[in-house]
């Protein structure tokens, strides 16, 4: 069986199945996808992707706030996100995480919310979906502190071997998208 361990159900366009949804879990499940993740990615979709979770068996979610998604200045509160874990679905944090590459100037409120989305994980027992970019450095640094016993995965993973090998030695997963398949992508294939 196939897992989609990295979908965002919520925000598909569906012009190719007429708008369906149930049509585009269709067709996946006949090309022998058996399970969807369906990933958190604001406190805005927080909602949509617990929904989808409950009314599709072969659906489950995570939640969490992208580093990008953040609000100017604010960084997520504790309290909310442990609450929204709590839901029987949601079975992953995130997707969080570092990413200066397009905003570098949010850096410290990126690394607040990352630590808050570490201490969840802590809290819940449930694996952390890390979003990194330009920032390899301080992920390193933000997991090792975090220290988590289930870790997680580092999703969409662009970064070179010294990267991937030190996620590896800290328990995590790394996971490759069509990236490795550019032309320009040989230190990713390595990695692979």
């Amino acid at each position: 069986m196939l897992v989609d361990s990295h979908c965002h159900l919520d925000r598909l366009d569906l012009s190719a199945h007429d708008g369906s949804l149930d049509a585009a879990l269709q067709a996946a499940r006949e090309r022998g996808v058996g399970h969807f993740l369906c990933i958190g990615v604001s406190a805005d979709n927080a909602g949509a992707v617990k929904a989808l979770s409950e009314q599709y068996a072969d659906v489950d979610c995570s939640v969490g706030i992208h580093p990008l998604d953040l609000a100017p200045g604010e960084t997520p509160a504790l309290d909310w996100l442990l609450n929204e874990l709590a839901h029987p679905h949601v079975v992953a944090i995130g997707e969080t995480g570092l990413d200066y590459h397009y905003e570098p100037e949010a850096a410290s409120l990126q690394q607040a919310s990352f630590r808050l989305h570490l201490e969840a994980s802590r809290q819940t027992g449930k694996p952390v979906i890390v979003h990194t970019r330009a920032a390899r450095a301080d992920t390193l640094a933000l997991l090792r502190e975090a220290s988590l016993e289930q870790a997680g995965v580092l999703h969409c993973f662009t970064e070179d071997w010294p990267m991937a090998k030190a996620a590896l030695d800290l328990g995590y997963y790394i996971s490759l998208s069509g990236i490795v398949t550019f032309r320009n992508a040989e230190a990713l294939r390595d990695v692979a």
